[in-house]
């Protein structure tokens, strides 16, 4: 009778309170499109199903089966994922020296971004510009700010960066409310098209 009992038990507490990653697989490998996520949760909602979206770089690293599944486990839990989404994006890489319209006036930031620009024609490194003159933390990267996609930055700023090509240095800014975002920018690569994958996840805590 005790042994029913304990039988009975781990019936309760796999159905109750978690899946076997067998079933998470199953469960996964029924899914086609990223909106069927929401009625996994609702069928399963003692289970822990989240959605991730990969970065363009993350992305590049990440192998899938044929059925679009992957596995990740680790000493505390297994992680089932089933990739559900491929998005192109368009990315964009500058270099870029802030000057903060609140703490001083416009004709003074006109005047240091003439200057900026002639030493950077005289060929002084715009990192070095960027070290010297940006109010902006980046400034210790000489300005890099890595890739980011489109969609990520104030429109004025994204759109001056859409309108020029690799080298060009220009002006932005952004001036709304007590924001006074003026800018200098290199462009340092061109425009690229990267992809984004979005996956349904179903995690597995060990006891």
């Amino acid at each position: 009778m005790k042994f029913s009992w304990i039988i009975i038990l781990l019936f309760f507490c796999t159905t109750s309170f978690g899946q076997s990653d067998e079933e998470a697989t199953r469960a996964l490998k029924k899914l086609i499109f990223l909106h069927q996520l929401d009625s996994l949760k609702k069928a399963h909602p003692n289970w822990e199903i989240t959605q991730n979206t990969y970065s363009p770089d993350d992305s590049k690293t990440l192998n899938y089966d044929t059925n679009g599944l992957r596995e990740i486990k680790n000493a505390s839990q297994t992680i089932m994922e089933k990739l559900l989404q491929k998005d192109s994006i368009l990315e964009f890489r500058v270099s870029y020296i802030y000057l903060n319209g609140s703490k001083m006036p416009k004709n003074k930031i006109d005047s240091l971004r003439d200057e900026i620009k002639n030493k950077y024609t005289a060929n002084v490194p715009f990192s070095e510009l960027a070290k010297e003159y940006s109010d902006d933390p980046s400034a210790k990267n000489g300005g890099d700010l890595g890739w980011f996609p489109s969609g990520r930055m104030v429109a004025s700023f994204e759109s001056a960066i859409k309108a020029h090509k690799k080298d060009d240095l220009f002006f932005a800014e952004y001036v709304e409310g007590s924001r006074e975002w003026y800018f200098v920018i290199l462009k340092t690569y061109e425009d690229r098209k990267s992809e984004i994958i979005t996956v349904g996840q179903i995690r597995n805590k060990k006891n």
